[in-house]
């Protein structure tokens, strides 16, 4: 009873308080002062290598095609060998893969529809013929495991002839970071729910592995430029970075948290600095001209500070649904940030990194900006 009657007195202060004066939230694009945001690419730039970024779309329907999905598949499709697209996690809501009942043959209507929303991202690749990445995010492990969701997308790859894989991933082994490279850039995998939710080892032994792939990177292909991709960013000023579009709301997740455990999906608890703390130090011995990618938050994030070490720049693109969308706030280091439905496009050209923010809203890019030229 006493369970009961504290989650009532929750969602009751929750109700109250959320009617409270809101905070700014950024649903029409913020950009820097001192930031040329329309920048342009000069005549004669050869592009090496373009990565598309979308996270938690796992809400996403394939009839009719989520709009970001289907925008993404049209940049893909523009130049698709030299374009990787790249979904960073939470693929389905709100438990991850379904899974079959040990006397169960067939999956149930529910649960082609869950699987439905990973088609309709995986779908990507085959309309446009690019690779595509999947990565594990903090849903996606709800399911307590994250095998059947790889096998499925390794099978609809192999199905298909499509270069689709879900990384990290090893059946049997630790998730530990996984690296591939591409004609200018590097792209490191890790799942950062495996981090975050293990123990003190499995951190340690993710770092030692990011560092060894770090320094092969670096001896093997000293130009390249390392994105790395997750599920949970090393910096945001979303909800899980504790910035809230309601005041309310803010006061209300504090005054649960009186009650309840801290949400370990959010970016000040204990496990998740652990995390943050272990790959910013591997980066800051690493030397390298570095991008941190990731989702969680549902909105666009670019963030940014060349004189602090690796990554110079943070990337947050949670925003490929939106029915999932969150209010968005800004820091000192804030370049971008909008919550709209979209995606975030790095492209490697031969003489600089452009980031390109879309939104479904318009055709043209909401944020242009060289990261270095």
């Amino acid at each position: 009873m006493i369970p009961l009657i504290r989650s009532l007195l929750c969602a009751t202060l929750f109700v109250l308080l959320s009617a409270c004066a809101a905070q700014p939230s950024h649903n029409t694009p913020f950009i820097a002062d001192g930031i040329e945001a329309g920048a342009t690419v000069p005549a004669g730039a050869v592009l090496q290598r373009r990565i598309l970024l979308l996270g938690d779309a796992g809400a996403s329907t394939l009839e009719p095609w989520q709009a970001s999905l289907a925008r993404s598949a049209e940049r893909a499709a523009l130049a698709p060998d030299k374009t990787t697209v790249l979904l960073l996690g939470d693929n389905i809501y709100y438990r991850g893969f379904p899974r079959k009942d040990d006397d169960q043959a067939e999956y149930t209507e529910k649960q082609r529809a869950l699987i439905q929303r990973l088609d309709a991202q995986l779908r990507i690749a085959e309309a446009s013929g690019a690779e595509l990445y999947v990565l594990p995010g903090n849903h996606d492990w709800y399911a307590e495991q994250v095998d059947d969701q790889a096998n499925y997308v390794e099978d609809y790859g192999r199905q298909r002839e499509l270069n689709v894989h879900f990384e990290p991933y090893e059946a049997g082994q630790p998730p530990l970071p996984e690296v591939i490279h591409r004609d200018g850039i590097s792209i490191v995998f890790l799942d950062s729910m495996w981090m975050i939710q293990g123990e003190d080892s499995d951190v340690e032994l993710a770092a030692q592995r990011l560092r060894e792939l770090l320094r092969e990177t670096r001896q093997q292909h000293p130009d390249n430029l390392v994105l790395l991709s997750a599920h949970h960013p090393l910096e945001t000023m979303g909800p899980h970075g504790k910035y809230f579009s309601s005041s309310g709301y803010r006061f209300t997740v504090w005054l649960i948290g009186l009650f309840t455990d801290i949400d370990a999906q959010d970016l000040p608890h204990p496990r998740y600095t652990r995390m943050t703390d272990a790959i910013r130090e591997v980066l800051a011995d690493c030397g390298c001209r570095s991008v941190f990618a990731a989702g969680h938050d549902h909105s666009l994030q670019l963030f940014g500070n060349r004189q602090q070490s690796a990554p110079q720049y943070r990337i947050v693109s949670g925003a490929a649904n939106t029915s999932k969308l969150t209010g968005v706030g800004n820091n000192a280091n804030s370049l971008f940030a909008l919550s709209q439905e979209g995606f975030v496009e790095l492209d490697v050209y031969d003489r600089g990194v452009l980031l390109r923010s879309y939104s479904i809203a318009q055709p043209e890019p909401v944020f242009s900006y060289w990261l270095w030229e």
